[in-house]
């Protein structure tokens, strides 16, 4: 639970472009894909209010950052004001000369895109050639002692296939990798094949769990978080409406502004418009709108709005934990079994 009532955010997701090289199956910012970019000028400014409001750190994304011709005059900026800077991208546009220029700058993280441990896995998702592009990218950052991490969106297409890519993260000497969850929204809310049963994302706790106790802290990301929330769970567990979720860290410690300029509460609340930088300052809308005002209260579920759920011991799996599941899930998905857990552990008896 986070309540802090800041003066302003402590980190800043920066999304510098909608535009992008490849053409993700679960890209859950594709509905934006087409909005006009901010200017240079646009960028530059809403900086010099990050630097005001003394925002600690700045994770810049897209679409994919290194589209932009002027990039390195953004980045320039950012690091004249020596705000923290992780950079994510799919690593295909960072040949050796960009790896280079990038390692004369102070950022700390690189957090690079891979969905498989080959181009058999990865290049159905994210596009043909996607994989060997890739690989080459993260070899040139690593070249440039770079500080990688692999960011990986667990699907159907590659849950079998965790292991090999942690062996193919530990062979390129990244720094650790990150196993995410799928978020049902954009295009991947209209690729089903992308999305697995209850029985095969049991069976991918159960695959993430032993992979981190074998390789320690070089396995983390949000799938994780999903298998500590999972030990809390007991035949047991029940749930009373109406069922109070708590604040997250959307709106508390963070936020992010879109390449159109859009502030939302966080990167993955894409849709939940708080407020336009090119008619408001960041503090204004930091301070004053209603929408980052309202993921600052606890919200509560009635059981009329979820009466499927009534009774279900993975009620806090599904809603609790998170604040972007129960604010798009109930009664805004089509295909529950997206998401649900429901009745289907007594299937699993093996990794």
């Amino acid at each position: 639970m986070f309540q802090m009532n800041l003066s302003a955010p402590i980190n800043i997701c920066l999304g510098i472009t909608n535009k992008c090289n490849l053409s993700c199956k679960h890209c859950y910012v594709s509905n934006t894909r087409h909005n006009k970019d901010l200017t240079t000028e646009e960028l530059l400014n809403i900086i010099s209010q990050i630097k005001e409001l003394n925002v600690f750190d700045v994770d810049i994304f897209g679409g994919e950052p290194l589209v932009r011709k002027d990039f390195f005059i953004i980045l320039e900026a950012l690091a004249k004001f020596k705000i923290g800077i992780c950079l994510n991208t799919n690593g295909i546009l960072v040949t050796k000369d960009i790896a280079r220029r990038l390692s004369k700058y102070y950022i700390r993280l690189y957090v690079v895109s891979l969905d498989g441990s080959s181009s058999k896995i990865q290049d159905p998702v994210r596009g043909k050639g996607s994989f060997k592009k890739s690989i080459e990218g993260i070899r040139n950052l690593v070249t440039e002692k770079c500080r990688v991490f692999i960011a990986t969106t667990v699907t159907r297409f590659n849950y079998k296939d965790l292991e090999n890519v942690v062996l193919l993260c530990k062979k390129l000497g990244v720094e650790g990798i990150l196993f995410n969850k799928l978020i049902y929204m954009g295009k991947a809310a209209c690729e089903p094949d992308l999305i697995m049963s209850p029985k095969e994302r049991f069976k991918l706790l159960a695959r993430v769990k032993d992979l981190k106790s074998r390789y320690g802290r070089f396995v983390g990301g949000s799938i994780l978080d999903t298998c500590n929330m999972m030990e809390t769970v007991t035949e047991d567990s029940e749930e009373r409406f109406p069922i109070k979720i708590h604040t997250c860290l959307a709106a508390n410690t963070k936020c992010a502004i879109r390449p159109d300029g859009w502030v939302t509460p966080c990167e993955i609340l894409w849709y939940v418009k708080a407020g336009d930088l090119k008619r408001q300052s960041l503090y204004d809308i930091w301070h004053n709108s209603p929408v980052m005002k309202e993921f600052r209260r606890p919200m509560y579920l009635a059981e009329n709005e979820i009466p499927g759920c009534k009774g279900c011991k993975y009620l806090n799996i599904c809603y609790r934990y998170s604040r972007c599941q129960p604010y798009y899930y109930p009664g805004r998905f089509k295909h529950k079994e997206f998401y649900c857990w429901k009745d289907d552990i007594k299937a699993v008896t093996a990794i």
